[in-house]
């Protein structure tokens, strides 16, 4: 067995997985048809082409494009769905998906509690049929700040939980207004005790990072690029708890590393950064997550073991309820103790 059968063999949860970059495409082209926005898009072409090969500092402006051609619940539900299939592929068991409702509803066809339905109505069927469990993080766009209160009473409603909702988060074009801008939202969160979490420090840098860090104290960190090399930053996230979820493939393909083993990761593990891996976009970065542990251990050099570890520690960091977290947990231990005895001696 390889280390890829390896890491394809045993179940993973994906804790950073963004709604609009991990469209499949065959499915997104034939609902942009059917909508008529090829018709409505001068560029329709150009917006597919970037799909294909896309140009990574339009990262978040490719991801929204595409998020709209989807205007019908049955659309969503058929994406997310297809993500789910996608998921099952490579055994993740359970993924922690961000959504950005203010970028989707608010038309005749859909409005917030349509939109959430169809979430997870795709969800449903891809439990049913692929045993793959999904939950979602509702996210307050960076650069709509006044969609933040309404995002706030989703994540902290009483139906939240029963609609699958485990978080609030924010996501998109990190910067484009202030941190402080959302400080309102994130304090009800943390007030009603939600999850919260914060894509930050991926494009302001350490400055950012330490911004949302005092405006915003999420949870958990995403794509926090700023915390490379800055040590003292990386023992203050371990010593309060924070998670850090990173993805090598987003860093590559946003030019921060050349290739995946110059990320120092084992630098972040080594100073007790709690480091979880992600594949973010994969429909965007061409990435899945098993490609994430397969560069950890062949190009940034951990061990197998060590790899294991951060996959278990995705499980334990999960939004998941105490029961089903634990159950996870006990199939984890079991599949990994079987797989690993296949792994040839020298890894």
């Amino acid at each position: 067995m390889s280390l890829r059968e390896f890491i394809e063999a045993i179940p993973k949860v994906e804790l950073n997985l963004q709604l609009t970059g991990s469209l499949q495409t065959e499915n997104l082209l034939m609902i942009a048809k059917q909508n008529g926005i090829p018709a409505m898009r001068e560029n329709f072409d150009e917006w597919v082409a970037l799909l294909a090969e896309p140009d990574y500092s339009r990262l978040d402006e490719i991801a929204r494009e595409a998020g709209s051609w989807a205007q019908y619940p049955e659309d969503i539900a058929l994406l997310v769905y297809d993500i789910g299939v996608f998921l099952s592929k490579q055994n993740v068991a359970y993924a922690e998906v961000m959504v950005s409702p203010p970028d989707f509803v608010g038309s005749a066809q859909m409005n917030l509690d349509t939109f959430v339905d169809a979430l997870n109505d795709g969800r449903d069927r891809a439990l049913r049929g692929w045993n793959v469990d999904m939950a979602w993080v509702v996210c307050i766009p960076w650069d709509n700040p006044r969609s933040g209160d309404d995002v706030a009473r989703l994540a902290t409603s009483q139906s939240a939980a029963k609609r699958n909702i485990v978080a609030m988060g924010m996501m998109g074009p990190e910067g484009a207004q202030p941190a402080g801008q959302f400080k309102r939202a994130f304090d009800t969160a943390h007030r009603k005790a939600i999850n919260t979490a914060a894509n930050a420090g991926s494009g302001l840098g350490a400055s950012g990072l330490s911004e949302a860090l005092q405006d915003l104290n999420p949870h958990r960190l995403t794509d926090s690029w700023g915390i490379v090399g800055d040590d003292a930053l990386a023992s203050q996230l371990a010593e309060n708890g924070k998670q850090l979820v990173i993805s090598l493939k987003r860093a590559q393909c946003l030019n921060q590393i050349e290739r995946a083993g110059d990320y120092p990761l084992r630098d972040l593990i080594d100073c007790g950064a709690p480091v979880m891996l992600s594949s973010g976009m994969p429909a965007l970065y061409k990435s899945t997550l098993v490609n994430e542990y397969v560069m950890a251990h062949e190009e940034c050099g951990l061990a197998v073991d060590e790899v294991i570890s951060l996959a278990r520690r995705s499980i334990e960091g999960s939004h998941l309820d105490a029961e089903r977290k634990d159950a996870l947990l006990r199939r984890f231990d079991i599949e990994v103790k079987t797989a690993r005895a296949m792994l040839p001696s020298e890894r």
